[in-house]
C-alpha cells in the first residue's frame, strides 16, 4: 500500500509570497512517522507542491506517478480554495484514489469541508491515531467508518456522517520524531521575521495546546485548552538527530505557549547546553511572569528570537479579545528581553470586532513605545472554530462574498470582517499606516542598526522589504 501526503500550493494562488516563510509541513511528517511505525509495510510519500511551486496540474502529475493507494492532503483555512481545485483535479485523474483531508479547516468545519471539496474523508483535530486506523481498515478492506471516533465521512445515501469526536494523546512522547527524510530540509526557511540563521531550518513541537482562548486563535480546533507537553530529553534528542542525521542547527518551536512552565524551560536549555549543541532557536511566548533567570538560560541555549503576541494596545480590545494580559507587564517583558539581548518580535491585530479609530491609534502608539525589533500587523481574520468567527457570523459581520483566502491574516485581498462602524477600506488603511508609521521611525531605524550582529540580520532586513513592497495599499 502507497499514501501520498500533499502540501498543497498556496502562494500561486492567492498568498503574499514570502510573508509566512516556507516551512516544513510537520504534521504531514507526524502522520508519516506515527503510521509507518504501526504500519511498516505501507510506503509513504510525502509531495511538498508549496515548497517546490507546483501548479495544480503538475502536482496532479507528480502524484499520478507515485501511483498511491490513497491520498492526504492538509488544509488550514486560506488554503482551502487551492484544496477544492486540487481534489477536483484529483478526483479526474485518479477517481478510484480515496482522499483524506485534514487539518484546522477540516477539524472547524469538516460537513462542509467534505461537501465542498468531494473529498472521501475528513480527520478531526488531533490526526496521528485517527489516520493510521483509517489506514488500518482500508488495508483490511473494511468499508464501516462509524467507529472511528473523530472521521467525518460521506455516507451511502450522500450525506456527511460527523463520528464523535477522537481522543488526544495524552503522553505526546509515544509519537516518533516527525519523518524529516520524506523532506528536503534544505528548502525549508522560516519568514524573515523569525529567520534566526542561515542554511537549513525545521519546526519543532515540545508540547500541543495552551490553557488560554484567546477569540482569534484556531489552536483550539485542532488542540484543547490544556498543555500537554514533551519531556525535556525528548526534545533534545530530537534537536540532536535533526543536527546529526540532517545537518539542521536553526529551529523555530511551534508550541503556542513555550514558556509556560519555567522549571520545564530550564531543563531544556540546560540539556542543549550540556549536549554542547550549537543551535539557534526561535520561540513563542507571552508577556508576562518571564524573569532574567530564564531568558538568560534561554539566550546562552541559543534562543535568538521571542514571539509575542501583544495584539492591542487597548484594553478595552484585548478584553474583547479575552487577551489576559497586562500592558504593563508586556512591557517589563519586552524591555527585559531587549536587556539580555534576545530579538523582540510582537504582533498585533487590527479591526477585531469593537475596534474603532481611538483603539487603533491605541494599538499603534504602544506598538511605537515596546519597540520591538519586529512588529507584525495582521487584519483581524475570523477563522473557522474560533470565537470571534461564531461572534461574526451570529451578528451578520461575514462578508458574504469572501472566499477562502481571504481569510489570510496578510494579504491585498479584502478583509473578511465587515464591521458597522469601520469600513474593510478604512481597516485596510489603518492597517498599511500601522506597518509605515512603525518601520520609517528614527527610533526604529536606529534599533535595527545597532542591533545588527549576523549576516542573516541583513539578509532579513532586504527580504522583509520585499515583502513589505509587495502589500498593495
Amino acid at each position: 500500500m502507497k499514501v501520498v501526503l500533499l502540501n498543497p500550493s498556496f502562494n500561486r494562488y492567492g498568498g503574499i509570497s514570502g510573508h509566512g516563510g516556507s516551512m516544513i509541513p510537520l504534521n504531514l511528517c507526524y502522520l508519516a512517522a506515527y503510521s509507518r511505525q504501526k504500519r511498516p509495510e505501507i510506503e509513504f510519500k510525502i509531495l511538498d507542491a508549496e515548497i517546490k511551486g507546483l501548479t495544480h496540474e503538475d502536482t496532479v502529475e507528480e502524484t499520478t506517478t507515485l501511483n498511491p493507494d490513497l491520498i492526504g492532503i492538509t488544509a488550514n483555512t486560506c488554503v482551502f480554495d487551492s484544496v477544492i481545485a486540487l481534489i477536483n483535479l484529483l478526483k479526474t485523474s485518479l477517481p478510484a484514489v480515496p482522499i483524506v483531508i485534514g487539518g484546522p479547516h477540516p477539524s472547524a468545519l469538516p460537513e462542509s469541508s467534505l461537501r465542498d471539496s468531494k473529498a472521501d474523508f475528513a480527520v478531526i483535530g488531533e490526526g496521528e491515531m485517527i489516520f493510521e486506523e483509517l489506514l488500518a481498515r482500508i488495508k483490511r478492506g473494511e468499508n464501516d467508518w462509524s467507529k472511528i471516533h473523530g472521521l467525518a465521512y460521506h455516507g451511502e445515501n450522500g450525506n456527511v456522517h460527523v463520528n464523535s469526536p477522537g481522543t488526544l494523546i495524552k503522553d505526546l512522547d509515544i509519537l516518533p520524531f516527525p519523518a524529516r527524510d520524506l523532506v528536503d530540509s534544505s528548502l525549508y526557511s522560516p519568514a524573515p521575521t523569525k529567520r534566526v540563521s542561515l542554511g537549513a531550518n525545521t519546526l519543532i513541537a515540545t508540547s500541543r495546546g495552551c490553557p488560554y482562548n484567546c477569540g482569534f486563535c484556531g489552536a483550539q480546533t485542532v488542540w484543547t485548552n490544556k498543555i500537554r507537553t514533551r519531556k525535556p530529553e525528548f526534545v533534545v534528542n530530537e534537536i540532536e538527530e535533526c543536527v546529526s542525521k540532517y545537518g539542521i542547527r536553526s529551529f523555530n518551536f511551534t508550541d503556542e505557549f513555550f514558556t509556560g512552565n519555567k522549571k520545564r524551560v530550564l531543563e531544556i536549555c540546560r540539556l542543549i547546553c550540556q549536549s554542547r549543541l550549537d543551535v539557534s532557536w526561535a520561540c513563542s511566548a507571552r508577556a508576562q511572569r518571564l524573569d532574567k533567570e530564564t531568558l538568560v538560560a534561554m539566550k546562552e541555549a541559543g534562543c535568538h528570537e521571542i514571539s509575542f503576541g501583544i495584539e492591542s494596545g487597548s484594553p478595552e480590545i484585548l478584553n474583547r479579545i479575552d487577551k489576559a494580559l497586562d500592558l504593563n507587564e508586556a512591557q517589563r517583558v519586552i524591555c527585559l528581553t531587549k536587556k539580555v539581548g534576545i530579538i523582540s518580535h510582537a504582533s498585533y491585530i487590527i479591526g477585531y470586532i469593537g475596534e474603532t479609530e481611538k483603539t487603533i491609534k491605541e494599538t499603534i502608539r504602544f506598538a511605537k513605545k515596546l519597540n520591538t525589533h519586529i512588529a507584525a500587523f495582521f487584519i483581524a481574520s475570523p477563522l473557522p472554530g474560533t470565537p470571534l468567527y461564531h461572534e461574526a457570523q451570529r451578528k451578520g459581520f461575514l462578508r458574504r462574498e469572501a472566499t477562502w483566502v481571504d481569510y489570510s491574516p496578510l494579504s491585498n485581498s479584502e478583509a473578511v470582517l465587515r464591521l458597522p462602524n469601520l469600513s474593510t477600506t478604512l481597516i485596510r488603511k489603518w492597517h498599511r499606516k500601522a506597518l509605515r508609521s512603525y518601520y520609517f521611525r528614527p527610533k526604529y531605524i536606529l534599533l535595527r542598526l545597532m542591533t545588527i550582529r549576523h549576516l542573516y540580520e541583513i539578509v532579513n532586513l532586504f527580504e522583509g522589504l520585499k515583502v513589505f513592497l509587495r502589500i498593495k495599499k
